[in-house]
């Protein structure tokens, strides 16, 4: 059995747990046995933890203590690129240990080939490994580096999740949506998200039986000033709950950086219209005109266009809903995502 260190750069999102669950499971199979190493899970967490979770304040120090006390044979890092990580991974690999680096591994802007630069030198040079969230990110690692490149399509666990949702007409009736059929925006309200197009396109939209469901905090004080006949506005809904909201609704529509919510989407047979922008890794599971539109960035008329081709048409509709559940049951299963893993350790530890 190979001990696995998998150090979480900060608090485990409530996301992550279920993730973490499913792939020490796995790995333990395959004989890897996972611990994580975090600053502590975030406050609230639903989800039972069984991986085996250290908490420790992440400094160098503490770091590398850890890492002699439990001297593993790999280590992970999905952190963000940092003087104090950089220190851990030159000392860890001083000690003769395998390490990987997880993640998107694409530099945010600005100054994104300057960044580029600086993860292959001071990281990708040492890695033993690299795992990527998507396979359309290996444009960012050199091509020096390939052959040590895995993929783990990021996901989430959704084997956690009932296959029986709630009577749509009851979930309605409990948030007072009275509209026939109806767009959902699902997420952290951010003006990154373009919520303002998804607003302006709904309004063209001119449908009486349509409505507009906005789930999500509101931190950014974006939907302040949204009011208006069938908008509803419901806040944060978390769990079980978001998935019977999804199931009760028709589309799904985020117009800008689109993330894990497409995972959630698609299970729930929704198709998604975005627009094309910068997004995060998990766009990968869009398919243009077979689950779901891409459209220009800031095109109101054609966003709105899209949404009322898939509100009126209910057998393309149905049609995008069977392939978007297909693909994240398929290409978005955490089964994937560990199979990347799992190639990853074998590879290094040969």
């Amino acid at each position: 059995m190979k001990n696995v260190l998998l150090i979480n750069g900060f608090e485990i999102p409530h996301y992550r747990v279920p993730v973490y669950n499913y792939l020490c499971d796995y790995l333990i199979k395959n004989n890897f046995a996972l611990t994580v190493v975090s600053k502590g899970v975030q406050e609230g967490n639903p989800h039972t933890i069984w991986f085996e979770n250290r908490e420790s304040h992440l400094y160098w120090t503490k770091l590398i203590r850890l890492i002699i006390d439990t001297r593993p044979d790999v280590i992970i890092f999905w952190v963000k690129p940092t003087l104090n990580m950089w220190i851990v991974l030159y000392l860890a690999k001083l000690l003769k240990i395998k390490v990987i680096h997880w993640g998107h591994r694409r530099p945010e802007h600005p100054n994104i080939l300057i960044k580029t630069f600086v993860l292959n030198v001071l990281e990708h040079w040492v890695d033993d490994a690299i795992i990527l969230y998507a396979e359309h990110l290996r444009k960012y690692v050199w091509n020096r580096f390939q052959s040590k490149t895995f993929v783990a399509n990021n996901t989430l666990n959704l084997t956690i999740y009932k296959h029986l949702r709630r009577p749509r007409e009851d979930v309605k009736a409990k948030y007072g949506i009275y509209t026939n059929k109806n767009i959902i925006c699902m997420g952290r309200m951010q003006r990154r998200k373009r919520i303002d197009d998804l607003i302006q396109s709904f309004r063209m939209l001119n449908m009486e039986d349509v409505g507009l469901i906005l789930v999500g905090p509101d931190s950014e004080g974006i939907l302040a000033n949204v009011n208006g006949e069938n908008i509803f506005k419901l806040g944060a809904v978390y769990a079980e709950e978001s998935l019977d909201l999804l199931s009760a609704s028709d589309v799904y529509c985020l117009p800008g950086h689109l993330g894990l919510s497409i995972v959630d989407a698609f299970y729930c047979g929704l198709p998604v219209v975005t627009e094309n922008v910068m997004h995060a890794p998990e766009i990968m599971y869009l398919k243009d005109g077979v689950n779901g539109f891409m459209i220009p960035k800031g095109d109101i008329n054609q966003l709105a266009a899209k949404l009322k081709t898939l509100l009126r048409d209910d057998a393309l509709r149905e049609k995008f809903s069977n392939a978007a559940r297909k693909e994240i049951m398929t290409n978005g299963h955490i089964e994937r995502m560990c199979e990347g893993f799992l190639n990853a350790l074998q590879s290094v530890c040969k």
